[in-house]
């Protein structure tokens, strides 16, 4: 590079010298370096990657408007006449409008700023849907995340004009505002014709275009209509045309697939309780909530956003919105945009794509609250903080790391810290609630990542649950339920305001922003781990500020008596001096170590006296890229020699495209992550570079390479036969001994029990059909021998002396299931149930928190049995079978009622169940012809199946269908099937077809019966994934149907 100084030509070609180098010793398996590929970025210009590339020193107050003060009473109504049904204010309800508004707000600024508050972060403020009704019950959209109109501020807050005066007055006094957006759903305008709510799957319920072809809207979009959705979508009498922008009022922009269960696909999918769910994949609705929120931006001088329920938007989405949101406020002079997502899950593994293939600067740190919950309200142990921190690698990308991420003890939603620690020690007197308070408050202001201190928590609300029951007034309450909470740290209650600066938890949390203020390392210096009790106890760390280099050791203690430690530092010699929770004063020994003194349930901060000793050795790194043949998310890491307060800065490069910075390291161990899409294609070259800086500022790189694998491409889903169940009824009811032995030697006791007797069940060889079987009893046979079709069926009943083998359930040994309550059977082959329990949340009665799972109510021969009560008209239960971290299986589940009832069996490490197994009412056969068109538009055929979700006809005009791998070679065109019942009529014409299972055309698709008709037409039931459970041809009876030819 011309007019470059001597030294930067010298040290660019040195990197340069080095990289060649280092690839001409890789091994000959290593793809060579392509002439044509971008070199990498010199030490020079990696090492000037900002170490804290997000936001990292915020202090965020979150609150609702309608909730915080009321500055007047004018606007409480929303403009709107009538009964509370209508305006939905009623300030002695809890689901309506209290009378908060942003005059309100803009009054009290000066109460938030006392906080050391740099920014607000408001519910939303959009125009809303007054009152929605969801499951008979009517409650005002006092929240904001009902909205109509994206362009203006609810009437019940005020004018736009308020929201300008709000933000004006918050920026001159230092304090940025948030405002909370959404992306995912609209307030609730769109019905079903259907009159049906529950979620229609993808693989059951596929979009079809216009030609009746199914999609998949996450690959390519077809040309739709009106017709194409699961749901028929019809807008509400009188609200066609309430959303604005316009664009929002067409049905045909939403998923129309049902409500939610919040678990695997319905999380994307599904309406949001009741919500409208936008059909994100959709580029008109991504390129219109981007058009959205660019006019807020420009118009109203925001300084960022929270993103309500990331993680039920398609991850696309994310990448396309965000980064055009990130470059539009750099084009109006905001650079340091900050979004940050909800995505409720404690699992980092789940909350990291959506920075590093998301592509937002932050997320509410769900991962985090959970474990400072655990450790300050419950006494737990200091390895849950480990575990967590020790993941904080994986938020790294070249715009965010973990110190931007948002940390927080409670929400809105899911409520309050006081709330959690009340309910935690509930014999705790009110001294002891508030140590434990501060304890959480200290642990969050003192670790990485911006705070967020919730309304009311300052003043010691606690409350019984979340959502409603968190979502107190600041101002004087006349809510029955509110006016009943205890509050901690005082003797008041919500019958009067709560804007007191003396409270001790309003004046702890002061002080601890004006301490981190002071001491800027203890809210973004390098955060290293130093000391871990093992059990409950001082977890310690140390907080390193990178431009004075001087060090903090942080130390916090949740047992309920003092505790002296040996703390690791970088220092020997060093002296410390307390700056908060002590006044000591200790100097570390020649081992490094510094003796801290941690007081019950405190915290203490020790600050060194001087700043590091410059490193007496250059540093020296070596990198080590993921393995040949990486795929999906990957890991890099690097090893690091010398210097001191090391940072590693990583970047890579995929084929010939250019290098990008994946973000940096400032502790080891020194890693990042990589996302690698589907799109490499297999040996294609990765290459990678890391350059460590250390406290003086010298570099040192290194470069390594490998070849990316490619992940086999999804097949169709088939119905997966894991096991052959066999039920066996004795009529004296003993079934101990019992053993079921196969004509090829294998045995497997009866272990199960149920209402028809015991069951036994095997793993059949791979091929299997046919299964010859006997039953013994203590040695003896408890009948003939017997076989059953292992293609056709999976499970099968028996009884004593008997040589039947009925492939159907036998539904009158089966009594009605109690629809109060699932049940659930839990088998784990190692026999080790030390610790499993149960994490629900959609349908159950009283969703537990992760780390309280339900536990079993009993152990029997099988396993683990857990009950689950219930809430009115559940129609399924999603639910989490876990270890503390370790999960069954890695996805959420739902238990669909309607496909399995209410009792089910697992085998651990198996999604699918055991029994109720899933099977057609026919087998997988094109040769057989058990579906029959009767009439018009009928089609009839005998039995049900179990775990059927949908059944259809499949046509094609051309060619033929065949059955290839338990799926079809075509999925052609469809018409839709709807449950009927065959009509008086047509049971005195078919007596033959009576008792048979009916179905009609669905209206969408009549128009297509004719062209059927003249094709090759079969018959098809489908499990939840789409697999095929059934698949037979279709006999025309003589009686022509309507546009038939022949």
């Amino acid at each position: 590079m011309t007019g470059l100084p001597s030294r930067r030509r010298t040290a660019q070609a040195s990197a340069v010298a080095l990289f060649l180098s280092l690839l001409s010793a890789l091994p000959s398996t290593t793809p060579p370096a392509d002439a044509a590929a971008p070199r990498p970025p010199s030490d020079t210009a990696l090492a000037r990657t900002p170490a804290r590339p997000a936001p990292s020193r915020e202090q965020f107050y979150l609150l609702l408007p309608d909730r915080f003060a009321n500055g007047s009473t004018a606007n409480d109504e929303g403009g709107l006449a009538g009964s509370r049904s209508q305006t939905g204010h009623d300030p002695t309800d809890k689901y309506f409008y209290q009378g908060g508004d942003l005059r309100g707000l803009t009054r009290k600024l000066d109460y938030i700023k006392g906080l050391g508050t740099t920014a607000i972060w408001m519910a939303p403020v959009f125009k809303n849907k007054p009152v929605q009704t969801t499951g008979g019950k009517e409650s005002a959209s006092y929240h904001g995340y009902a909205i109509t109109d994206f362009t203006q501020v609810d009437p019940h807050f005020g004018t736009n004009a308020d929201l300008a005066e709000l933000i004006d007055k918050a920026h001159a006094k230092g304090m940025k505002v948030f405002f909370d957006v959404i992306t995912n759903h609209t307030a609730d305008t769109i019905d079903y014709a259907e009159k049906e709510y529950g979620y229609r799957s993808k693989g059951a319920y596929p979009y079809l275009d216009t030609e009746g072809r199914p999609f998949d809207d996450s690959t390519a979009m077809g040309e739709t209509d009106r017709d194409s959705s699961p749901y028929t979508p019809l807008n509400r009498t009188g609200e066609h045309d309430t959303k604005v922008p316009a664009w929002l009022n067409d049905p045909a922009m939403y998923h129309n697939r049902g409500d939610s269960t919040f678990a695997g696909e319905s999380a994307l999918y599904g309406d949001f309780i009741g919500n409208d769910d936008l059909w994100t994949e959709r580029p008109e609705v991504v390129e219109g909530m981007q058009r959205i929120y660019e006019t807020w931006v420009r118009d109203f001088d925001v300084d960022g956003f929270r993103v309500d329920t990331a993680k039920n938007v398609n991850m696309a989405f994310w990448t396309q919105w965000a980064t055009a949101l990130d470059a539009y406020a750099a084009r109006q002079g905001k650079p340091d945009f900050f979004i940050f997502a909800e995505a409720f899950s404690a699992d980092p593994v789940v909350m990291a794509p959506y920075l590093t293939e998301g592509r937002l600067d932050s997320t509410l740190d769900f991962p985090l609250q959970a474990v400072v919950r655990n450790y300050a309200s419950r006494g737990g142990p200091t390895s849950d903080l480990a575990h967590v921190l020790a993941q904080d690698y994986r938020y790294t990308t070249d715009k965010a790391d973990a110190y931007g991420e948002v940390t927080f003890l409670g929400s809105h939603d899911m409520g309050r810290i006081g709330s959690f620690i009340s309910q935690d020690n509930p014999d705790a007197s009110d001294a002891e609630l508030l140590r434990r308070d501060r304890l959480a408050h200290e642990l969050m202001f003192l670790s990485r990542g911006n705070p967020v201190i919730y309304a009311g928590d300052e003043q010691g609300f606690t409350g019984p649950s979340g959502d409603v029951d968190a979502r107190q007034t600041m101002f004087a309450s006349k809510v029955a339920d509110y006016l009943d909470d205890d509050e901690i740290g005082t003797d008041r209650t919500h019958a009067s305001d709560a804007y007191d600066p003396t409270h001790p938890l309003y004046k702890a949390i002061a002080a601890l922003s004006k301490l981190t203020m002071r001491h800027p390392a203890l809210r973004d210096g390098v955060q290293e781990e130093r000391y871990a009790d093992d059990g409950q106890g001082v977890y310690a760390f140390s907080r390193t500020d990178l431009k004075r280099k001087v060090e903090y050791v942080v130390a916090v203690n949740n047992a309920d008596k003092a505790r002296s430690v040996q703390v690791p530092t970088y220092s020997a010699g060093m002296d410390f001096r307390g700056v908060y929770g002590s006044s000591a004063r200790v100097t570390s020994g020649g081992d490094r170590k510094v003796t801290v003194e941690v007081p019950p349930l405190s915290a203490v901060v020790l600050k060194a006296a001087k700043p590091l000793s410059p490193p007496a050795a250059e540093p020296s790194v070596s990198v080590r890229p993921p393995a040949a043949g990486a795929t999906g998310d990957v890991e890099i890491s690097a090893a690091v020699e010398g210097g001191q307060l090391n940072r590693v800065v990583f970047a890579a490069q995929v084929g010939n495209g250019p290098w990008k910075t994946l973000g940096s390291a400032d502790h080891a161990p020194y890693k990042v992550t990589q996302h690698l899409p589907g799109t490499v294609q297999a040996g294609t070259a990765l290459r990678y570079k890391a350059v460590v800086v250390d406290s003086s500022g010298r570099t040192a790189g290194a470069t390594a390479t490998t070849t990316a694998g490619q992940r086999p491409a999804p097949g169709k889903p088939t119905a997966k036969r894991h096991y052959a169940v066999v039920h066996h009824r004795r009529a004296d009811g003993d079934y101990d001994g019992l053993l079921l032995r196969t004509a090829d030697g294998t045995t497997a006791p009866f272990a199960g029990r149920d209402a028809y007797g015991a069951f036994a069940w095997i793993t059949p060889g791979t091929g299997a059909r046919t299964i010859g079987f006997t039953v013994e009893k203590d040695g003896a046979a408890d009948g003939p021998e017997r076989a059953f079709d292992f293609a056709a069926t999976s499970e099968v009943w028996t009884e004593q002396n008997s040589a039947a083998v009925r492939d159907a359930r036998p539904e009158d040994a089966y009594p009605p299931q109690d629809a109060a309550k699932a049940v659930l059977h839990y088998h784990r082959p190692d026999g080790d149930y030390d610790g499993w329990g149960l994490h629900t949340w959609t349908g159950s009665a009283n969703p537990p928190e992760w780390n309280d799972p339900i536990p079993p109510v009993r152990r029997d021969s099988y396993g683990l049995v857990f009950e689950v009560p219930l809430k009115d008209k559940a129609v399924s239960l999603s639910y989490i079978l876990h270890k503390k971290e370790e999960k069954d299986v890695p996805v959420d589940e739902a238990l669909d009622f309607s496909l399995y009832g209410h009792e089910v069996w697992r085998v651990a490490g198996d999604s699918t169940y055991l029994t109720p197994s899933p099977g057609g009412a026919f087998g997988l056969d094109l040769g057989r012809s058990e579906a029959t068109w009767i009439g018009d538009d009928t089609v009839v055929w005998a039995g049900e199946g179990t775990g059927v979700a949908s059944q259809q006809l499949v046509y094609v005009t051309e060619g033929d269908l065949t059955i290839e791998n338990g799926a079809l070679s075509d999925e052609g065109r469809w018409l839709r099937l709807v449950p009927s019942e065959l009509t008086q009529d047509q049971k005195a014409r078919y007596p033959q077809y009576a008792r048979s299972s009916a179905f009609r055309i669905d209206p969408r698709d009549r128009d297509r019966v004719g062209q059927a008709l003249e094709g090759r037409l079969i018959a098809t039931q489908r499990a939840d994934s789409g697999a095929l459970l059934g698949a037979t041809g279709v006999r025309i009876e003589v009686t022509r149907p309507e546009g038939s030819t022949q």
